[in-house]
């Protein structure tokens, strides 16, 4: 389906949006009721009838080019068809960059697609309330800790917004949702262009400026826009979450400027002794007038809140309870314990994957981990005991704390055991026997003294 509308001269009244009950895309989408509108687009509340979910829809309605007649939408005038499928096209092409962009801090872009003769894009429902609702809410506050925490968020967002050569272009509180965890989300990317630095002027001419939030350049088409014009709107914005009240207006201030009045801005810093000098100092930094003065990328106003913020990765790292580490620092240290304590000849069994169940036997604490996975612990069993295999020593050695060494028959068996024990029990006759003999003598050498001087002086002589 084309996304060009055939162009319709009839200048009677058109309904603006689409009404409740009205379809998308065959029948996939119902829309249940319209959010809010501007010059760029219409958003709507709309149910996904294949998933069963709420959705937010966005239609590309450039209300400056084109009209809607019943659903569809038709270009004002034959002259303007150029222009409106250039809107219609960067539409789709900024719709499929923000898919592609996986952050927690932005909405999520499931689908685009054509029709009604324009382009839609179907997004997350963020199930909270707006920066700009809380504001306004005197028993919903939140702490400076919380304000820092959704600002290095979102400047993490927007960072990778800019480092796919895109601008958001309408950051301000009502753009910045907060979920039911507390979680910032960036919303309404309508404004957002491609190649940011190749803007013309008949794009500029239907996005909307936001008075207090938009920087100086946002009110000129065809000025020479930058990631540092979207850092002075986010500036913007929490100037408002901090001090209760917009900043003054950009255009304001230029003009106060140049009639040499001086820039009636009221920065931040020093005002609020709650709040980190440097997150105060870092937003006035961000709201200065000339591009050049502002922080130029997302990252460099990370790193001057906090010094050793050098990456968006180390800030969003999860923490590892202390607990956990505890425990798993203790499995490290008794396996490093028991692979220590075996002796040089088990390095001459064989290798593990050549084993089979009849020859395999683990040390104890192995054997103990593997009976309380496999079954419920006998509540008289201390877990101390094992079984003694066939052939293989009866007094195992235990190693729980002591540091003593596990009888190495208790790791591997080989299939050597049996014959190593009868060995023992060989050596161990023998020594009984010479003991016996000794014995002998010496009684032999008490009852018979004068025998045993011939003997040795024959041995000697």
């Amino acid at each position: 389906m084309s996304a060009m509308p055939q162009p319709y001269e009839d200048q009677t009244t058109m309904a603006e949006g689409l009404d409740e009950g009205a379809t998308l895309l065959n029948g996939q989408f119902t829309i249940t009721s319209q959010l809010s509108r501007g010059g760029f687009g219409i958003t709507y509340l709309a149910r996904d009838n294949t998933l069963d979910r709420t959705v937010v829809i966005k239609e590309c309605f450039p209300e400056t080019f084109c009209h809607r007649k019943d659903k569809t939408v038709r270009v004002r005038s034959s002259s303007n068809e150029g222009q409106y499928r250039s809107i219609v096209e960067m539409f789709m092409r900024e719709a499929r960059s923000i898919a592609k962009m996986r952050h927690p801090a932005i909405v999520g872009v499931h689908r685009v697609f054509e029709d009604n003769h324009t382009a839609y894009m179907a997004l997350d429902m963020i199930d909270g309330r707006d920066l700009l609702e809380i504001v306004h809410d005197d028993d919903r506050t939140l702490t400076p800790h919380q304000v820092k925490d959704i600002l290095m968020k979102v400047l993490d967002a927007v960072a990778l917004i800019h480092s796919e050569d895109l601008l958001h272009r309408d950051i301000s509180p009502d753009n910045i949702l907060l979920n039911k965890w507390g979680d910032p989300v960036l919303i309404d990317f309508g404004a957002a262009r491609e190649e940011a630095s190749k803007n013309t002027r008949i794009m500029s001419s239907v996005l909307v400026v936001k008075d207090g939030y938009s920087p100086q350049e946002f009110y000129f088409a065809g000025s020479a826009q930058s990631p540092s014009s979207d850092l002075y709107a986010l500036g913007a914005t929490f100037y408002h979450l901090i001090a209760g009240e917009a900043p003054v207006n950009s255009q304001a201030r230029v003009a106060e400027v140049a009639i040499k009045n001086g820039d009636p801005y009221v920065p931040l810093a020093g005002r609020f002794p709650d709040y980190d000098e440097s997150l105060l100092e870092s937003i006035d930094k961000a709201m200065m007038l000339a591009a050049s003065d502002r922080y130029q990328s997302a990252q460099e106003w990370m790193e001057a809140i906090d010094p050793l913020q050098k990456s968006s990765e180390t800030y969003n790292r999860p923490a590892v309870s202390s607990s956990l580490g505890k425990t798993l620092t203790s499995l490290v240290t008794d396996t490093n314990r028991d692979l220590l304590t075996i002796p040089p000849d088990a390095a001459k069994m064989r290798p593990i994957d050549e084993l089979t169940d009849k020859n395999v036997v683990f040390a104890d604490w192995i054997k103990e981990f593997n009976e309380e996975t496999a079954k419920e612990r006998d509540p008289k069993d201390d877990g101390y005991t094992i079984d003694t295999p066939k052939g293989l020593s009866d007094k195992p050695i235990k190693s729980y704390g002591g540091g003593r060494e596990v009888d190495p028959a208790y790791l591997i068996d080989d299939g050597t055991a049996e014959s190593q024990s009868k060995q023992k029990r060989k050596i161990s006759f023998g020594l009984v026997f010479a003991v016996v003999a000794l014995l002998g003598g010496l009684f032999a050498a008490m009852a018979e003294p004068e025998a045993v001087t011939t003997v040795l002086a024959g041995l000697l002589g």
